[in-house]
């Protein structure tokens, strides 16, 4: 039943999309022939015949010729239907694409046609309706990638006579499945920012896994809702001093302030930076070269080769000691801090050990919330990273500790349609392809992708008008 209504909505969207079907005749079919006239009141009498669908189907099942039937309305009208039925069958009908409609239109068309077919309609054609509605609210939502972009495509390959290369764009930006995870870090912002006290989110997973992307979708609301932010990674081979990366961040921050503040509010935060570092200042200009310049006591030096000099006269806890009372300054509820440092797998002992004595400042007067990420598949028991967020816990900081895995098949397919401009329920088969071999982990999904792109084993057809693909052959790459 649900397949006879599948195809009865196929056809009544052929009929509106199409507008008049023009018929043509084939020598070896004379007994598709329909003159003009006929074809015109085959069209007067579609109605009637969607009402009477289900009489012609089972007459159609059981090979009782159409001829049998006396009514001459209902006989013309059973043979439009047949013609388009038959040359269904035969992948002929003619396609709504050569009458103006947008390829993704006819897919949905063609694939609910299809389910007149019963037992032998092809993989695509639509299960429910309910499918092709998922389907139809996609090209609503997004027309751009599943109802105009192989319009743009087929239009740039006729322009070269069909022999340009085309290539996906393979969607790398976009989280997929990571929802739950986006929430939970804007919460902890929104904390932070409520309370006035510090917290620490530490993200753990697999090279890969999306750790890094996760925590840069979360820099927009967080900037909306007041936050400044201020990021920067860790690097294997650094040549770098101790310090240099969490240095850095706090070097950033002075220019941040500087441009988020009116000249009134900097000089008020002038004279609170003299009140609370004192004599340390000039010191602390050395190690933050902006920090001169938000005092706009001349141009900020270049590079931090004066900070050896000051290391005698500003030890670690001298530093630690600075560093909090600057936070105190430039972070509040109404501007709170955001610190995000990537790859802590190779941290610093020391660069860490800053960042923990501004969070947890006995005074609780920093608004700061911390965010690391690291690869978990690198990291030890004993290493520095683990020590830091154990610290943390005995300080009574806050701090959520997540883990990334891949992404489940659903999210695969999710990313491959989005890439491919395909809809979900048809590429499918190749998500399930590309996840078994990934395991779902984005970067890995993104590379195979590409490379099955690169070996011609995802291809666009201008015949089809889409991205089609070798299952057999994906299997042994």
């Amino acid at each position: 039943m649900k397949m006879r209504v599948c195809h009865l909505l196929g056809r009544l969207l052929y009929y509106i999309f199409s507008s008049k079907v023009v018929h043509t005749s084939d020598d070896n079919n004379t007994d598709m022939k329909v003159t003009g006239e006929e074809s015109s009141r085959a069209e007067n009498c579609f109605p009637m015949e969607i009402q009477r669908s289900y009489e012609e189907q089972d007459c159609l099942t059981s090979n009782i010729s159409l001829s049998s039937k006396n009514d001459e309305d209902y006989q013309k009208a059973n043979l439009s239907h047949n013609y388009v039925k038959k040359r269904t069958s035969q992948g002929s009908i003619i396609p709504l694409t050569e009458l103006g409609c947008s390829s993704t239109v006819w897919t949905v068309v063609k694939n609910l046609i299809d389910c007149g077919l019963m037992d032998f309609r092809p993989d695509e054609s639509y299960p429910s309706l309910q499918a092709a509605s998922e389907d139809i609210h996609l090209m609503l939502r997004d027309p751009e990638r599943f109802l105009f972009s192989n319009e743009l495509i087929l239009a740039s390959g006729e322009n070269d006579n069909m022999s340009c290369t085309v290539t996906p764009d393979i969607v790398k930006n976009k989280l997929y499945g990571r929802g739950k995870e986006k929430t939970t870090i804007i919460d902890a912002f929104c904390r932070v920012a409520s309370s006035g006290e510090s917290e620490a989110i530490i993200i753990r997973g697999w090279s890969g896994c999306g750790k890094s992307s996760l925590v840069a979708n979360t820099f927009v609301p967080i900037r909306v809702a007041g936050g400044c932010i201020v990021s920067r990674k860790f690097d294997e081979v650094s040549t770098m001093s101790p310090f240099s990366v969490a240095i850095s961040i706090f070097d950033k921050l002075c220019v941040l302030v500087k441009e988020r503040n009116s000249n009134d509010e900097i000089s008020d935060i002038q004279e609170k930076l003299v009140r609370v570092i004192g004599t340390n200042l000039p010191k602390l200009f050395h190690i933050l070269p902006n920090l001169r310049e938000l005092f706009n006591t001349g141009a900020a030096p270049s590079n931090l080769i004066q900070q050896q000099q000051v290391d005698s006269g500003l030890n670690f806890k001298g530093l630690c000691f600075a560093m909090q009372g600057f936070m105190r300054v430039i972070s509040s509820k109404s501007s709170p801090v955001m610190f995000f440092l990537d790859d802590l797998q190779w941290a610093d002992k020391l660069s860490l050990g800053l960042i923990h004595a501004v969070l947890s400042d006995i005074k609780k007067m920093s608004t700061v919330f911390f965010v690391g990420t690291y690869r978990s598949n690198e990291v030890q028991q004993d290493h520095v990273i683990c020590r830091f967020t154990d610290s943390l816990e005995s300080f009574g900081v806050g701090i959520t500790q997540m883990r990334l895995d891949g992404m489940v098949e659903e999210d695969v397919n999710a990313l491959i349609s989005d890439s491919l401009c395909v809809f979900p329920r048809i590429c499918r088969p190749l998500s399930s392809l590309v996840y078994h071999r990934t395991r779902g982990n984005p970067l890995f999904t993104i590379e195979f992708l590409e490379t099955l792109v690169k070996h011609d084993l995802i291809q666009y057809s201008f015949r089809e008008r889409r991205w089609v693909w070798d299952e057999d052959k994906i299997k042994e790459e």
